[in-house]
């Protein structure tokens, strides 16, 4: 079964095109075998790692989230243009927490659900994606720290104190997506 899951470290596109390409041509037993989806009622359902508008960096082991932050993380494409809009945040049960790197101004805390991208007229029939719910602080520039937004999830059922291992990245335009280029090679993980 391959994911899309990267280990920490390295340069990498915002979104695997291979892998979406894939899907759009997976039959019902390449879903099951290749992406690991599961059939509930009369659709498959995809695990987020198989999501390839997601892409998730293994931290290497679980870290808590109060005080962790990724330091460093260099973020290459088109990031002064005002649509730009790029999440990079920790994978806490049904949300993501972290930052949504723009090429607005910055407005501060922002919740919504991560979506298909807009540009995906016609997603594959009969699956159905996770939706994880991110919870962001807008940051701008080039070069960023992530970590989460402790003040912004005062009104959501992220605690603190909870546990994370891997870092997920995620934009809403598959059409940029390939062009935007992730590099954590000289990005490190800090607690404290």
């Amino acid at each position: 079964m391959v994911m899309v899951v990267r280990q920490f470290g390295g340069r990498f596109t915002a979104i695997s095109l291979d892998e979406l390409e894939a899907l759009f041509r997976a039959s019902s037993v390449d879903l099951g075998r290749r992406f690991g989806a599961r059939r509930v009622g009369d659709k498959y359902l995809l695990p987020i790692q198989a999501v390839p508008w997601f892409t998730l960096v293994d931290l290497g082991r679980e870290y808590p989230i109060n005080g962790l932050t990724v330091r460093g993380v260099v973020i290459d494409g088109p990031i002064d243009k005002p649509w730009f809009d790029l999440v990079l945040g920790f994978l806490v049960g049904d949300y993501v927490v972290g930052v949504s790197v723009v090429g607005r101004r910055a407005l501060g805390c922002r919740s919504r659900p991560l979506n298909p991208p807009l540009d995906l007229w016609d997603l594959p029939r009969g699956l159905d994606f996770p939706r994880p719910i991110a919870i962001t602080r807008d940051v701008a520039g080039g070069v960023v720290d992530v970590s989460a937004p402790l003040d912004c999830l005062a009104s959501f059922d992220v605690a603190p104190n909870q546990s994370v291992r891997f870092l997920l990245v995620y934009t809403g335009l598959v059409s940029v997506g390939g062009r935007i280029f992730i590099d954590l090679g000289g990005s490190s993980v800090v607690v404290g």
